[in-house]
């Protein structure tokens, strides 16, 4: 019943979380046999999402006592539900296609990432739209955020409130670190206990006498002091390195703080956005409610965000905060509610330019970081795309940009490459024009091109056909006359995509190759035009002569 009451978390995010629960509680991960090898893994590697980690740690669940799996399901979920909303609130959440009434209307359309063609909806273009929407969530009111704060202060100072989190903070860390340096001896007095009546070290006794056993029995003891002085020593340390990265929080965040919230804009780009910080979410009913997965920090954002609640384990996210809004001068509360009001003004309307890739959205999710929508036009329809984040912007006066499009659509271009020039292939492939052929380059790794270079049919088309190692590359040279069924392979076999300049769209447009690539259908026989084998037919006409006689008789 438990673990029917627990949200589907085996998928991406319940892998991140899972991983962070079993970080966090390194006695339950010991009991389920380290399922992701987290023991041994080293600093850089325990950071990365293990694929599949939920799937793989819930079926060993099993082997824990129905109390323990009780507590795993109850807070896995909650941890699940907590980022669930997190990611939704941030517009990153990618699992599930959310509604919404956007009544758009489309002011620009261009193509981002060009198709391969064919007649299926996987061969069409990724179209950017640029369009009028509505503002489904508007900032707090400069009235509405004051009355958030005077909720959050109550009737004490932000500083005392800061003060008495501390001091509550440092005593519940150092008792836990107590009591678990405690469990940690006991754990390692009861291991030496039955070293006594450890079967091994018995056998050795009775096969190779008592002086040999008390030396067996010595260097187990030793073994198991030093495993002891080590667990304490990493449990000290990790306490150590929670305690300064918590009381770096509880000092930095005071309730009322101006501060500034980065989110990502157009090419990886950041923007700033002005940010109230709300106060802590504390539960003290928890076992330990100072866990940074249980903790978290509540902030006032002046775009359409609104609000956020992020737990204090993700890191990330938190010292980005804190790195942007480490020069903010600190101001009065009168003064940061009207900077607020200044800020938001621009953001509350009720509609705003807004971005959303449309057609073939499959090749679109790689390169373009979004919220699936099912979205409401203007005109009454509803359409399925990609919302960018609000500040996402194109650059549409940036000469370097470029659209991705499969190599065949792009042949027009390699056929009139001058001397000495180049296009490149999205998976590092060069071809160079030179004179009455074209040099071709891939990376010499077998797993990132082998594929290409070593294609019986690719080798065809290229002059002695074979490659050559020149340092970290192959090389070959195609024959003019041969680029074209080059190409093809190209397409064919290995859907190689180029990128190229926007402002050579319209040669592509109007002089690329159409390509098919349904395959027709060809039915079988009629049944009536198929021939009888002749075993067949001697048994019809055996059957028909015994049906004649019957009649006759």
């Amino acid at each position: 019943t438990k673990i029917l009451d627990v949200p589907d978390f085996l998928n991406k995010y319940g892998d991140k979380i899972v991983k962070e629960y079993l970080l966090e509680n390194i006695e339950i991960n010991a009991l389920l046999g380290d399922p992701l090898k987290l023991q041994k893994s080293d600093s850089e590697s325990r950071e990365d999402v293990v694929e599949d980690a939920a799937h793989r740690v819930s079926g060993r669940v099993a082997v824990l006592s129905t109390k323990m799996q009780s507590d795993f399901y109850t807070e896995i979920a909650e941890r699940y539900t907590d980022y669930i909303e997190y990611l939704r609130q941030t517009g990153e959440y990618d699992l599930e296609v959310e509604a919404m009434n956007l009544e758009t209307e489309t002011i620009d359309t261009r193509i981002v990432k060009m198709g391969k063609g064919g007649d299926s909806a996987f061969g069409e273009d990724s179209i950017l739209e640029t369009v009028k929407a509505n503002v489904l969530k508007k900032p707090f009111t400069k009235t509405e955020l004051a009355n958030l704060l005077k909720e959050s202060l109550g009737d004490k100072l932000a500083t005392t409130i800061k003060d008495e989190i501390l001091e509550n903070y440092i005593a519940f860390v150092e008792d836990r670190l107590q009591v678990d340096i405690t469990e940690t001896k006991s754990k390692y007095e009861t291991l030496n206990k039955e070293l006594l009546q450890d079967k091994k070290l018995l056998k050795i006794k009775e096969a190779q006498g008592d002086a040999v056993y008390r030396k067996a029995i010595a260097e187990k003891e030793n073994e198991l002091q030093e495993a002891e002085t080590l667990s304490i020593n990493n449990l000290q340390k990790s306490h150590s390195n929670r305690k300064q990265y918590m009381q770096r929080l509880f000092n930095f965040f005071t309730i009322g703080k101006k501060l500034m919230y980065p989110v990502e804009s157009y090419n990886a780009g950041q923007e700033l956005v002005m940010a109230v910080f709300l106060g802590f979410v504390l539960d003290t009913k928890k076992k330990n409610p100072y866990a940074p997965s249980a903790l978290k920090l509540r902030f006032a954002l002046a775009n359409s965000n609104k609000y956020l609640a992020i737990p204090a384990s993700y890191s990330d996210d938190i010292t980005s905060i804190m790195g942007a809004s480490m020069d903010v001068a600190k101001v009065s509360d009168t003064e940061m509610l009207n900077e607020w009001e200044e800020f938001t003004k621009k953001n509350i309307v009720d509609r705003k330019v807004r971005h959303i890739i449309t057609g073939n959205l499959l090749q679109a999710f790689s390169d373009f970081k979004g919220k699936l929508v099912s979205y409401t036009t203007m005109d009454g329809q509803t359409k399925k795309g990609i919302l960018m984040p609000e500040h996402w912007q194109t650059s549409e006066n940036n000469k370097q940009e470029r659209v991705v499009v499969p190599i065949i659509k792009a042949l027009p271009l390699i056929k009139s490459l001058q001397n000495n020039s180049a296009i490149n292939s999205t998976n590092g492939m060069s071809i160079f024009k030179q004179y009455s052929s074209f040099k071709i380059y891939l990376p010499a790794s077998r797993q990132k091109a082998g594929h290409i270079y070593l294609d019986p049919q690719i080798l065809e088309n290229v002059l002695g056909k074979n490659f050559e190692k020149v340092s970290d590359k192959m090389v070959a040279n195609v024959a003019e006359e041969n680029m074209e069924e080059f190409v093809k392979v190209l397409q064919q076999n290995h859907s190689m995509s180029v990128a190229i300049p926007t402002s050579m769209m319209s040669v592509i447009l109007n002089q690329s190759m159409p390509m098919s690539t349904r395959k027709k259908i060809v039915l079988p026989p009629a049944e009536n035009d198929m021939p009888l084998p002749i075993n067949n037919l001697l048994e019809l006409e055996a059957e028909a002569l015994m049906l004649e006689l019957e009649m006759a008789a």
